[in-house]
């Protein structure tokens, strides 16, 4: 038959471990008391019960502390890491995180000196960010941390930046580079053919939004993986006005486009990157006119969208559910002069 005693302790305890797990914040001395109370109960010939429930006790409030942390206290991220942000350059050159709904600064990931409020990319935990300098215009990588280092080797002008997939892409003159680590490939295209915009996908395959020499309308090229060239590339359906803006949505592509010439609407479109066929026609919603150049698509990793503009409105596009958002502003009303892009 068990002590009575013994027994009693133990529900004791129990129902103090009960109380300290359900409230998420423990007082500092609960621990101290807890153990406190354990040791004027317990008797000699009872030790190895209350070292065992000591130690629970111990696990269970390092456990509360851990997962919870103490009011005003949190384990320092990534200000580009955190939930509903995105980034976007501010004058002159400051690389901060935003708020999705407010628009308010979340903090400051890096101070790039020159760099271009219109040119902005990441790849996962990295950001690109494109920068003037006396030896002309250089790459800049900025790591989660802020740590930045300017990559080697000639760039082009920089208005088209991609990255994915461990890949940057940039178009120079007549071609398209594309970067790996110290490796460079370029693929030629072309003369007279237009780019408007790339993209990389997580593992590193290539799309234009470019218009073939004569044409003036861009349509949405996606290359094979490993690609040399434009050699076998796949064209995606095109509506009549034409994309204006892509990214990757998984294996998919996703354009900007208009429903209608001329209608100061936009909608997502989706493209199977295999085959080009459209897949999803998304749902309108109302912007001024967005011409190629302007406006910025990007993803996150929930398959929303941030449509965003320098000064001339972002969306938020999440299935059927288009949100306008605020613009990305400090507390002193500083705004970004160029449109904002996920951190994916």
């Amino acid at each position: 038959m068990k002590d009575g005693n013994s027994t009693w302790d133990v529900e004791m305890v129990r129902a103090q471990l009960h109380r300290m797990v359900d409230d998420v914040e423990p007082s500092p001395d609960a621990l101290p008391k807890l153990l406190a109370g354990s040791r004027r109960k317990k008797a000699p010939r009872r030790r190895p019960l209350f070292a065992a429930i000591g130690a629970v006790a111990v696990a269970a409030v390092a456990l509360v502390v851990a997962l919870v942390v103490m009011p005003g206290q949190q384990q320092p991220t990534p200000v580009s890491a955190q939930p509903n942000s995105y980034l976007a350059t501010l004058e002159p050159g400051v690389i901060a995180s935003f708020d999705i709904f407010s628009g308010q600064q979340n903090g400051v990931l890096a101070d790039v000196p020159g760099a271009d409020p219109e040119v902005l990319t990441t790849d996962r935990n990295r950001v690109l960010a494109a920068t003037s300098t006396a030896d002309g215009r250089q790459l800049v990588e900025i790591a989660a941390d802020g740590a930045q280092q300017v990559l080697p080797g000639p760039a082009g002008d920089l208005r088209l930046l991609a990255a994915g997939g461990g890949r940057i892409a940039y178009r120079d003159a007549d071609s398209v580079v594309l970067l790996r680590g110290g490796q460079q490939q370029r693929i030629a295209l072309p003369a007279g053919m237009r780019v408007d915009d790339l993209a990389l996908s997580d593992d590193g395959q290539l799309a234009l939004l470019a218009a073939e020499p004569g044409r003036d309308q861009a349509s949405v090229l996606v290359l094979a993986r490993d690609a040399t060239s434009l050699a076998g590339r796949v064209e995606a359906e095109s509506d009549d006005c034409g994309p204006v803006a892509i990214t990757w949505s998984g294996r998919d592509i996703a354009a900007l486009e208009p429903p209608a010439c001329g209608a100061g609407q936009a909608r997502v479109a989706t493209y199977a990157a295999e085959s080009g066929r459209k897949i999803g026609a998304g749902v309108p919603f109302r912007t001024p006119e967005l011409a190629v150049g302007t406006v910025r698509m990007s993803a996150d990793p929930l398959g929303r969208f941030l449509i965003s503009t320098g000064g001339r409105g972002q969306w938020l596009v999440d299935g059927s559910a288009v949100r306008p958002l605020p613009p990305a502003c400090t507390g002193d009303g500083i705004c970004a002069t160029g449109p904002g892009t996920f951190w994916s």
